[in-house]
């Protein structure tokens, strides 16, 4: 698979040409890869991360390609941020086409500690706002008749298993159910919205759980605990950014012009976590 960081100047297609594309938690990651994916593929991007350096860098990289990208910094868990992110989406382009909620995180705590403090905080980062993002960018979206959101969410809120972080696989759960809604309310002015539900991929996402798992529990040594995960993956080997930035890309474009209301779960035949 090819390395989105070699600077190759890889286009897959036009297909999002003249798209403008907004994406949340973009410094790294998923939100990195589909940033230059959709980037390669003709899209205009407008970025945001909570980490400025992060931020800069994905922005360079897409700059450095000849993509036509601009950002800010801002917190997909204030709520306050969200009309704002919208606007400067606006302001920089004019209009918006695809919202990708990507930006989250995870605290782990095993089941019977899981903190009042660590619950809300999962929450209004994974759930409470990324709906709010939602509804500010499905406001421009239903006077343009026209728009398409892409949520991602997790295996964890599809196939929760033992080692999920309660909070987070509640919050995706409340995420994937969201879509669903959100896709039959909006369908009426031409707004699609879908959800995707990554499994293992390796990303610095995993970071928390190979701490507190990996290397505290099991005594493994730094970034060993997700390597040691892929047996539990049928197709025999972690998932990568691009896998689901590719994803991204699908259901961006028209060629998924039919497909809204759906969770297309990227892991590998993997079914819970």
């Amino acid at each position: 698979m090819t390395n989105p960081d070699q600077g190759q100047d890889v286009r897959h297609s036009n297909r999002l040409e003249g798209s403008v594309v907004a994406i949340t938690g973009a410094g790294s990651g998923n939100g990195r890869a589909s940033a230059l994916r959709t980037g390669r593929e003709g899209a205009s991007l407008f970025i945001s991360d909570i980490n400025a350096e992060l931020l800069e860098d994905t922005l360079g990289d897409l700059k450095s390609e000849g993509i036509d990208a601009a950002g800010g910094i801002f917190d997909a868990a204030n709520i306050d941020d969200a009309p704002r992110f919208i606007a400067a989406i606006k302001d920089a382009y004019g209009r918006i086409d695809v919202l990708v909620n990507n930006a989250g995180a995870v605290r782990v705590e095993p089941f019977p500690n899981v903190s009042e403090e660590n619950w809300d905080w999962t929450m209004n980062l994974n759930l409470k706002g990324a709906f709010f993002l939602m509804q500010e960018a499905a406001k421009p979206m239903m006077e343009q008749r026209s728009g398409n959101i892409v949520n991602i969410a997790s295996i964890a809120g599809t196939f929760g298993g033992p080692t999920s972080s309660p909070p987070y696989a509640a919050a995706k759960a409340g995420l994937v159910n969201l879509t669903t809604v959100a896709a039959a309310s909006l369908a009426q002015y031409g707004v699609r919205v879908n959800a995707i539900a990554p499994g293992i991929i390796n990303t610095p996402f995993h970071a928390p759980v190979d701490l507190a798992i990996g290397q505290k529990q099991l005594g493994l040594k730094p970034g060993e605990h997700i390597h040691t995960r892929v047996s539990q993956i049928p197709l025999g080997r972690l998932g990568e950014p691009e896998d689901v930035a590719a994803t991204v890309a699908f259901l961006a474009s028209e060629d998924a012009s039919h497909i809204s209301g759906e969770t297309i779960t990227v892991a590998g035949a993997m079914r819970s976590l």
